[in-house]
């Protein structure tokens, strides 16, 4: 059996931490190589990268390092490709970066961005979008391969976490999704997949019915840069304001009647499925109907998570959630992930802290260089940069840099864990200073002279 079926396999099993191999990184090694023969041939930024680092063989992680991409990667495109509606561009800018051919794409009804997105998908092309808060939308690609494994990857990761959940009857909750039922962003899409598998029919609840468009994001920053560079028309300036105020007016109304039905079913099981700071809108809407708590049956699950998101909420916000709906350890569940990453990394019961899955190859890196800090035979806690090596990931490169301090154990007490653990994690941007740019971020060079060759 090759390194990386043998990983790839412990998808399936119930407990993929205890069933990892004991010498898990130098089988994670061996598939690292696999995955890196098969990508070469079908990537031709990560070909150039591992080409001009010198990188043939990967015997350590060293090695891997040297072939990682930043976040920024996915966003490289030149915003006029956008502001001038130039998708045979944009596919081939895309392309650059994904392990399949984008082939026979019919451009011609293609008007904003969310409609190129739909034309990708009607190829079997995923896009893994971001919400695009930074003004910019980074676009990962799936193919049907990772779609068809992510239910798989959310349930196996919540019920590691959630004896509420591995106890429960197939399809037995009520589910209330913190998030719209439509969308171009990968949250839409995984959400949905989540609720449809642990929900009963015709009792799934959504935020908002209103779609979230990759366009919205996109028409902002190019308002904003006009805006910065003194060109914005007042006449441009209302319409996006107009939009605005139409759109979140039904928002509201439909994330309204989402609470009221919420809160009317308090005294059964019902499943919560969303982002902590959206149950924390919630709690305040719940409050503001004169609510002291909303304690949650016995029997429900919860399964939140994303952090802050750059919003003002308390501190210990997630404590104040935890206790406003009387969230017990059986139920609740905070899972650590990333759009660019495969599935997400459990949660330990009763603890945050997170069970890094066998088939993500973990990277800690110095701050603001590629100084590798948990080199082989590493043992105990080291903090750094994330950075890691998705081996599940069939649609793209799976090596990345990202924005997030953590801090991994690389020998967990925990009985069972032969994987390691990560036992924080905080934003480099909302730690002090500056979140400096690292190694990778010269791979977007490598994308825009793809694109000059092309």
């Amino acid at each position: 059996m090759s390194a990386l079926k043998q990983l790839l396999d412990l998808v399936w099993v119930d407990d993929p931490h205890a069933a990892a191999p004991k010498n898990l990184l130098e089988v994670q090694l061996a598939a690292a190589q696999e995955r890196l023969d098969q990508r070469r041939k079908e990537i031709r930024v990560l070909d150039q990268r591992a080409t001009d680092r010198g990188v043939d063989r990967i015997e350590k992680l060293e090695d891997i390092v040297s072939l990682l991409f930043s976040d920024a990667t996915y966003k490289s495109y030149p915003d006029s490709f956008l502001d001038q509606s130039r998708w045979d561009r944009m596919t081939q800018w895309f392309q650059t970066l994904s392990s399949d051919k984008l082939t026979g794409l019919d451009f011609s009804k293609i008007e904003i961005i969310d409609d190129w997105l739909a034309e990708l998908r009607k190829r079997g092309i995923y896009v893994n979008s971001s919400s695009g808060t930074s003004g910019k939308n980074s676009f990962l690609s799936m193919n049907q391969a990772d779609v068809d494994v992510a239910v798989q990857l959310m349930v196996q990761a919540a019920k590691f976490t959630s004896s509420s959940l591995r106890e429960a009857e197939p399809e037995s909750f009520a589910v209330f999704v913190l998030g719209p039922s439509t969308g171009s962003y990968s949250g839409a899409l995984r959400s949905r997949l989540f609720a449809e598998a642990i929900g009963r029919p015709g009792d799934i609840h959504y935020m908002s019915h209103v779609p979230q468009r990759a366009q919205d994001a996109t028409d902002l920053g190019k308002l904003n840069r006009a805006i910065a560079a003194g060109t914005a028309k007042p006449s441009e300036i209302q319409a996006v304001q107009e939009q605005s105020r139409i759109r979140s007016a039904q928002v509201r109304a439909d994330f309204e009647k989402m609470v009221n039905t919420f809160l009317s079913r308090l005294d059964e099981p019902v499943a919560v499925l969303g982002l902590s700071t959206i149950l924390w809108q919630v709690k305040e809407m719940a409050e503001a109907r004169g609510l002291k708590s909303a304690k949650l049956h016995p029997d429900s699950f919860v399964s939140v998570s994303g952090g802050k998101k750059g919003t003002s909420v308390p501190p210990d916000f997630n404590q104040q959630l935890i206790d406003f709906f009387g969230m017990t350890d059986r139920m609740y569940t905070n899972p650590y992930g990333m759009t660019e990453l495969s599935g997400c990394c459990a949660m330990l019961p009763g603890k945050a802290n997170w069970a890094l899955p066998p088939w993500i190859v973990p990277i800690v890196l110095e701050a603001t260089d590629e100084t590798l800090l948990n080199p082989e035979g590493t043992m105990g806690i080291v903090t750094g940069r994330f950075a890691f090596l998705d081996l599940l990931v069939e649609g793209r490169w799976g090596g990345l840099v990202t924005g997030d301090q953590v801090a991994v154990d690389f020998s967990p007490s925990e009985a069972g864990m032969n994987v390691p653990v990560i036992r924080r994690v905080d934003r480099y941007k909302d730690l002090p200073g500056d979140d400096k740019a690292t190694c990778a971020g010269t791979i977007d060079a490598y994308v825009r002279g793809a694109l000059e060759v092309a």
